[in-house]
């Protein structure tokens, strides 16, 4: 056991350092507010580990002077906990941190004199007396008795009595250094590596390690300065427009290294392989952002959903030696549309890498990685109804228009200017907001929001047109744009006919513009490199052929009960767990009427049977459950029901779009789809996957 205050102390001196292979802090604000609440009512939370050694690992912003040092104490396990605490009890940074590595910093947190609530800075708390700051209880800086006075004048209160009861709470607070913790100790004679599997192996007790923290850590053991390369590289991206996060450096790092998405496969590469690795990596994506921006119109990194899909890219052009013919690019850039547009890696990233990768050394890579967006998808062409209710932060759908648009060669509705390159530009509602919900909607209407910020109503313009526009009328100020710059408009995928401009005829103008965007996506893939002669859509039979995946499921029945013979309400539930799933995943087809182990087709006649022989029934049973778990817009929507014959059966084809929005089985269960199959994710889980997805 160790007192907080002594281990704070000897962070300070640097007695406590953390290595190098260690992430960086990435608790938020929230975590360690409540890590705070739970010490201030003395509940535990949890132990340290740290390892004793003569002969440290690359220690974290050179926290150690090597010339002096002796026995140090490397923390493999409590960095986040011992971070805030540090910065809390002394208001200042740890000396292995430095200030611009804290993205969440704690210290505006203040506490509540009356009720020991904790709060983060507002203007309410900080006018308000009885609000504290902690950094200033733990530097005993509060005046309680000058506080006490202040609302005792206020209400009368005893001035004593209310001063005691502050000072009561402050105790509590103040003491929180002198409690004390679990240390468990690895001793000196331990390696780097074993040291690195400990970590990870305890570390599942706090904030969840990725296996590309985990990979990163072990590359680490052998190249010390990995974790300071990538973030320098990160810096400078970003500066270019391209904000990637830690994992695809990683994953780029191991794909390059092992020609695969294995992770272990790294740990044991040597220095030098990794520093060549990293050197050429480091070309690699600066022709990567170099083509994104001049030839393939991605300005920056909002243009890109995830990075996953660039990954494969990389790959092939660091084997290619960053020699890529014209129509090789073109090929890539159709591929990577397709991929980002229908969320190739939206689930079970890593496998789906792995097998992409795996494609890049065949003779004709691309064409086998736009067949597995088809074999998901069903097809690579996008339809009008894939717009439908679509809005901004649809961002597959939406960053496609914005590209689409660069790539047309828009130009200001006012002068007439060419918008290219780095030229800022704003999403503009072509019919405004405000004039829509004043007439033609009602703004607290789920639908209506859904309508009124379709990707359809969206043109993009500079930020002073968008402010000169304001709320006029398309058909106040289209007329003048299409007068002075015949072309503006139809470089922007707009109606022409002014009947269309007028707002009775607004939802005749979002049908006709979603015809126009999606032949104007398609048209333009096809420009880079033309499809095939020949079908494109997958089959029902195709897809039942190729069995379940990420965005395929099949169910035997609705609510006939194959084992007994009978009905089985609860079977229908299970049928809208799926289509949960699907919504906050990727979106998916489920085909009802198919045996999920044998693909057996067995038709729903026995369903039908129970509803006698109405496929209205059917359909108005299946919508009656989707509509009371999950709720009616999100059914009228996005959930799309079809009737086929196949082999003298009847199938339900269930169509489900992705949700801009998380979708909840009955207002609180959260599920999502994992490889074949639906799972369940705890309220942890879902606001990390939720914070990554929609936000």
């Amino acid at each position: 056991m160790a007192e907080i205050g002594s281990l704070l102390d000897k962070v300070e001196s640097n007695e406590i350092v953390l290595p190098e292979f260690q992430r960086e802090f990435v608790w938020r604000k929230d975590q360690s507010k409540e890590l705070i609440r739970s010490l201030y009512k003395k509940y535990p939370i949890g132990s340290l580990l740290v390892w004793n050694t003569e002969n440290p690992p690359e220690i974290k912003n050179d926290a150690v002077d090597r010339e002096k040092y002796g026995l140090s104490k490397v923390l493999l396990d409590g960095q986040q906990r011992l971070t805030v605490l540090y910065m809390f009890a002394k208001n200042k940074i740890p000396p292995y941190y430095k200030e611009h590595e804290i993205n969440a910093d704690p210290r505006n947190l203040y506490f509540n004199l009356e009720n020991g609530d904790f709060k983060y800075a507002n203007k309410a708390v900080r006018e308000n007396l009885e609000w504290v700051k902690v950094t200033d209880i733990f530097k005993g800086e509060v005046r309680e008795f000058e506080i006490a006075k202040k609302k005792a004048e206020d209400f009368g209160n005893e001035i004593v009595e209310k001063a005691q009861s502050y000072q009561n709470h402050l105790k509590k607070i103040e003491n929180i250094t002198s409690h004390h913790l679990p240390v468990q100790e690895l001793p000196k004679s331990a390696n780097v590596h074993q040291s690195i599997n400990l970590f990870h192996l305890v570390n599942d007790q706090g904030t969840e390690l990725g296996e590309a923290e985990l990979a990163l850590a072990h590359m680490s053991a052998h190249w010390p300065h990995v974790r300071r390369e990538v973030k320098k590289k990160r810096r400078e991206l970003a500066d270019k427009g391209f904000e990637f996060g830690l994992d695809f450096y990683v994953k780029c790092i191991i794909a390059i290294t092992t020609n695969s998405m294995t992770y272990e496969k790294v740990y044991a590469t040597p220095k030098e392989k990794l520093v060549e690795t990293w050197n050429r990596l480091g070309e690699t994506l600066d022709y990567l952002v170099n083509v994104l921006q001049n030839e393939a119109y991605i300005q920056d990194s909002s243009f890109i959903s995830t990075t996953a899909a660039l990954i494969p890219f990389v790959y092939y052009i660091d084997r290619k030696d960053l020699e890529l013919a014209d129509r090789e690019k073109r090929k890539f850039f159709k591929w990577l549309y397709a991929a980002l547009m229908w969320s190739r890696y939206g689930g079970s990233t890593d496998t789906k890498l792995e097998k992409d990768i795996s494609f890049l050394t065949n003779e004709n890579p691309t064409e086998e990685l736009m067949e597995e967006i088809k074999s998901d998808r069903g097809r690579i062409e996008l339809q009008p109804g894939d717009l439908d209710g679509r809005g901004k932060r649809s961002r597959q759908l939406y960053n496609m228009l914005k590209i689409v648009s660069r790539s047309n060669d828009p130009v200001d509705w006012k002068t007439g200017a060419p918008l290219k390159g780095s030229y800022r530009l704003e999403s503009h509602h072509i019919f405004p907001k405000s004039q829509l919900y004043g007439n033609l909607y009602n703004s607290k209407n789920y639908m209506a929001r859904k309508r009124v910020n379709e990707i359809a109503n969206r043109a993009f313009i500079t930020p002073k047109g968008n402010k000169r526009l304001s709320n006029k009328l398309p058909e106040n100020y289209l007329p003048a744009v299409k007068e002075e710059h015949p072309e503006a408009l139809d470089k922007q995928f707009i109606p022409e006919n002014p009947e269309l401009w007028k707002l009775d005829n607004y939802e005749y103008f979002l049908a006709n513009r979603r015809k126009i965007i999606s032949e104007a996506i398609n048209d333009f893939m096809d420009s880079l490199v033309p499809s095939p002669i020949g079908p494109t859509v997958a089959t029902t039979e195709e897809l039942i052929r190729k069995g379940e995946n990420s965005r395929i499921e099949f169910k035997e029945t609705l609510i006939y009960d194959v084992h007994q013979n009978q009905p089985n309400r609860a079977l229908k539930e299970e049928i809208v767990k799926e289509i949960c799933a699907f919504a906050n995943s990727d979106g998916g087809t489920l085909i009802i009427g198919v045996e999920d182990g044998t693909k057996d087709i067995k038709g729903i006649e026995r369903d039908l049977k129970l509803m006698n022989d109405s496929k209205d029934k059917f359909e108005l049973t299946l919508n009656q459950v989707t509509t009371d778990k999950l709720g009616e817009s999100f059914t009228s929507m996005y959930v799309r029901l079809e009737f086929e014959e196949i082999e003298d059966k009847t199938l339900a084809i269930v169509s489900v779009e992705p949700s801009p929005e998380p979708v909840y089985f009955e207002g609180q269960r959260f599920y999502v789809r994992s490889g074949t199959s639906s799972r369940p994710l705890s309220m942890e889980q879902a606001m990390d996957y939720i914070e990554q997805n929609w936000q």
